[in-house]
């Protein structure tokens, strides 16, 4: 097994995602495109005008609503949408992701994004067969896998680019060194 091969089994184990057991549907609060100012449809997704079964789907991202993007609510009213037509199984694991997720530190939830868009860059084929190959591997090299991961994240301070100095636009009107503005 090559580091490539661990570095994605490691990547798509840290995504998260959602499950996507039924055909997406339409919010049942859905801004009307052209006939609501921007506004109203900001209005329309605040947490109160929320159906009952909406608010207590997403009950767990309720404190974070506000701080979400009007696409990102519209998403996650579809989501909430499709949840009586999921399973039992689906419906205890998104509300468990949801609950995980909104207990994640701001900083995590950036990296948890980041792996998510890093894992796109693969082919489903090659994420199938990296998932199958760390299935495989025992405890010990999972953890042993996990360690290395953690280790590479915490070496080193972040450093900021050397300052370079700035070229002189017009050396003609520049006093010399030491000299005072008189």
């Amino acid at each position: 097994m090559n580091k490539a091969a661990i570095s994605a089994y490691v990547l798509i184990a840290s995504c998260v995602t959602l499950p996507l057991t039924s055909a997406a549907q339409e919010p049942s609060v859905n801004p009307k495109s052209n006939q609501t100012s921007p506004n109203k449809k900001a209005a329309k997704l605040d947490w109160s005008n929320l159906s009952p079964l909406q608010q207590t789907v997403l009950a767990s991202l309720e404190s974070d609503w506000n701080s979400f993007s009007q696409n990102s609510k519209v998403k996650w009213l579809k989501v909430a949408d499709r949840y009586p037509a999921m399973s039992s199984a689906d419906q205890e694991r998104l509300q468990r992701r949801m609950s995980d997720w909104s207990k994640l530190p701001q900083k995590d939830r950036r990296l948890a994004r980041d792996n998510y868009l890093s894992s796109l860059q693969f082919p489903p084929e090659q994420k199938a067969a990296a998932w199958q190959a760390y299935q495989q591997l025992s405890e010990e090299e999972k953890q042993k896998l996990a360690q290395q991961e953690l280790a590479k994240k915490k070496t080193g301070a972040v450093s900021s680019p050397a300052i370079q100095p700035r070229p002189v636009l017009n050396n003609t009107s520049t006093p010399p060194p030491n000299s005072t503005i008189k």
